[in-house]
């Protein structure tokens, strides 16, 4: 064999496994069509159904659907018309407020006018208290007034009984001693300063000297301008002269000029027997 027949020989041998390689190809992708077709009629079978079900589902979920939309279009009119009572009610509400805040208003008004009105009624009271107790305090003033008035009155009536009643005494005694004196010859219209007999009771200094209080005053027959004599035993202590006088008791300057000792407390007073 020549070297062409090898090359031919060789090349039908690379031919059959080319061959053989391709044939391996082909039946490893070869598809059994029927089986296919009756897989796919069984799958679209199954589809079918399922599409049939997801269909009537959907026709049950479409009514659902409508059904909820309907009760939801139910509701929502309802909502409606309870939106429409609300806005209503609210209505009436801003309105009712609206007439409350105007009342606060006229009620606030009357408060800050009655506390004004209280205010001035407190001071108003302050002050009639203030006057009552005035008032009361004249009033008990002047009830004391009149209770040591009256009394006063009842006590100068009764005074003035008794000094009736002495001056009655007193111009009958005068009238006795008158006619006596004019039966002895006297002249009963002059003027005698009786001579009466006391003691210092009290010593006072001043800036003009040293005065005396004697216990013989005007019922005794002293009068302001007479003067007394001051002794204490058989000592002669000076001169003081009347300054004033009261019905049981006079005051006495002492003469400084007539002084001769130390004038005090339960001394003795003297006057003389002048005749005018």
């Amino acid at each position: 064999m020549n070297l062409l027949g090898k090359i031919f020989t060789v090349l039908i041998m690379l031919a059959s496994f080319g061959l053989m390689i391709m044939a391996m190809l082909v039946y490893s992708t070869h598809t059994n069509w029927k089986e296919e077709a009756d897989a796919l009629k069984a799958n679209l079978s199954k589809v079918q159904i399922e599409n049939t079900q997801l269909r009537s589902k959907y026709e049950n979920q479409l009514g659902q659907l409508d059904a909820e939309k309907q009760a939801a279009l139910h509701d929502l009119s309802k909502l409606e018309s309870e939106r429409e009572a609300m806005l209503d009610q609210n209505a009436s509400i801003q309105d009712e407020l609206d007439n409350l805040r105007q009342a606060r208003r006229g009620a606030e008004a009357l408060v800050a006018s009655t506390e004004k009105n209280n205010e001035r009624l407190q001071e108003e009271v302050a002050g009639l208290r203030t006057e009552i107790r005035d008032n009361q305090q004249q009033r008990d003033d002047t009830f004391l007034k009149a209770v040591a008035a009256t009394s006063q009155l009842h006590t100068t009536k009764g005074e003035l009984e008794q000094v009736k009643e002495r001056n009655v005494q007193l111009a009958q005694q005068l009238g006795i001693a008158t006619s006596a004196l004019r039966e002895n010859d006297v002249d009963p219209n002059a003027e005698i300063k009786p001579r009466v007999r006391g003691l210092v009771s009290a010593t006072l200094r001043d800036s003009t000297g040293l005065l005396i209080e004697i216990t013989v005053g005007a019922d005794d027959g002293l009068k302001a301008g007479q003067t007394v004599e001051v002794f204490r035993g058989e000592k002669y202590l000076g001169r003081a002269e009347v300054v004033k006088t009261a019905p049981d008791r006079a005051v006495a300057r002492v003469l400084r000029k007539f002084q001769q000792g130390t004038i005090q407390e339960d001394d003795h007073v003297a006057t003389k027997l002048r005749a005018s």
